[in-house]
């Protein structure tokens, strides 16, 4: 695909790093310096310009292009580098990044003709929010095609997969010392080892307890360190249950901004990070969970440290930057995505999926699934199709409520969903294979 990247920032950067080992990838931005360095490592047409111009997209009035795609911080800058690219060149199809979720409910996006809109604050609090639901579990995925759901937790001891596997409950992969791998049934987990769990919620939630004895059965007290558009996203999303919330920041206008827009649902409280003693004086040590929701990882992880000196059990800090993914997740620490991350892998998503086929990331971009729905119009309907047959990877059919082991070939009925689980390794394996079904 020729494929148009407005912003050269984290988000630009990793998407244009990622895509153009496969795509032609133009990537458009006024700072000079950050398209240089684009260009001394991968292979890429580099414009620079301010994305709002119209006399920007010049050079790129005669070329037909697959995807434009806005990226920069700004949502006023995004729209309006999309609406230009709409008049002033081809493109088939459009996706952008915004941060108010007000454009999602106003549906500005579809006026505006964007094939898909990306909202990565609301998909972090949203990961946040999961936990509540799920208070032993380190991450929970959802889906649209199917009621079952992908949920990791870490392991207290060791224990045999055989007595975990079911009917209703798979494992689809395990992240251990850093490293992710698919198991099979006779694989024991070790100490610490994070689980993939992926099947029935009711089943998954009793396992977990026994999995996890350690983490709280059920979240009430919660503290959030940070006031940023973030940690009020958060806060005003985990406001909508039955819990007490306490803010804490450093920043008095951040302080004032977050009571305005929060009110008497949560308690703001403004003080300095470092200080130590405030987790006795405001009675933070009774947490059940804390979350650090700045965008400094370091600073995330040092305050969950903190919290666990205090036995906070559950601490929860926002991932910023992938090299700091491992070392969260073996200090204990929740790792949630972070909005910069959530657009990345959110907008690799997009463009990996169809309307037939969907992909997603997980463990860190680590793992991929993907799946394909059965639609009354399938070809593959009354055929029998064959299992996925390489090392590392796993796949199931889901009838309704049940799992079915895909390990023969087997007939598929409307509405059945064709999963695949893998390393991002042999992702590309698993997509040729899926799309050849």
């Amino acid at each position: 695909m020729d494929i148009i990247i407005a912003g050269a920032g984290r988000v630009g950067f990793r998407l244009a790093k990622t895509l153009c080992t496969k795509h032609n990838v133009t990537v458009i931005d006024q700072n000079e310096d950050a398209l240089n360095r684009l260009q001394e490592s991968i292979d890429i047409l580099a414009i620079v310009g301010n994305i709002e111009n119209p006399r920007t997209y010049d050079s790129l009035v005669d070329r037909e292009s697959d995807l434009f795609i806005a990226v920069t911080d700004m949502d006023e800058t995004n729209i309006i580098s999309t609406l230009i690219a709409d008049e002033t060149i081809k493109v088939k199809d459009k996706i952008i990044r915004l941060r108010n979720e007000f454009f999602a409910k106003s549906g500005i996006s579809k006026r505006l003709g964007i094939t898909a809109s990306v909202f990565p604050f609301h998909l972090s609090a949203n990961s946040v929010k999961s936990l509540l639901d799920f208070p032993k579990a380190n991450n929970v995925k959802t889906f649209t095609e199917f009621e079952q759901k992908l949920i990791s937790v870490r392991a207290a001891s060791s224990i045999s997969l055989e007595d975990i596997v079911s009917n209703s409950i798979k494992v689809v992969g395990i992240e251990r010392d850093g490293k992710f791998f698919i198991p099979n049934i006779y694989e024991t987990t070790q100490k610490d080892d994070l689980i993939y769990l992926f099947g029935d919620v009711k089943d998954i939630k009793e396992l977990c307890s026994s999995l996890d004895p350690q983490m709280p059965f059920d979240i009430k007290n919660i503290v959030i360190f940070g006031a940023d558009m973030l940690g009020i996203e958060i806060a005003s999303l985990l406001s909508n249950y039955d819990v007490k919330i306490k803010i804490i920041e450093k920043d008095l206008d951040k302080c004032k901004k977050a009571s305005d827009v929060l009110q008497e649902n949560v308690t703001v409280i403004n003080s300095k990070y470092g200080e130590h003693h405030l987790f006795k004086e405001e009675n933070l040590e009774n947490a059940d969970m804390l979350i650090a929701s700045s965008k400094n990882d370091e600073e995330n992880i040092i305050k969950c440290l903190e919290a666990k000196e205090y036995n906070i059990k559950k601490v929860v800090a926002i991932n910023n930057d992938l090299e700091h993914y491992y070392l969260m997740h073996k200090l204990g620490i929740v790792a949630v995505r972070g909005p910069k991350t959530n657009a990345y892998y959110s907008i690799l998503e997009k463009i990996s999926s169809s309307s037939i086929i969907s992909q997603r990331k997980y463990c860190g971009g680590k793992g991929v699934l993907m799946s394909r729905k059965i639609n009354k119009n399938s070809l593959l309907l009354d055929t029998f199709i064959r299992p996925l047959d390489i090392t590392n990877s796993c796949s199931y059919i889901v009838k309704k409520d049940k799992i079915v082991d895909f390990d023969k070939k087997s007939e598929v009925e409307e509405g059945d969903v064709v999963l695949a689980f893998g390393t991002n390794e042999n992702a590309e394996t698993i997509e040729k294979w899926i799309n050849s079904l």
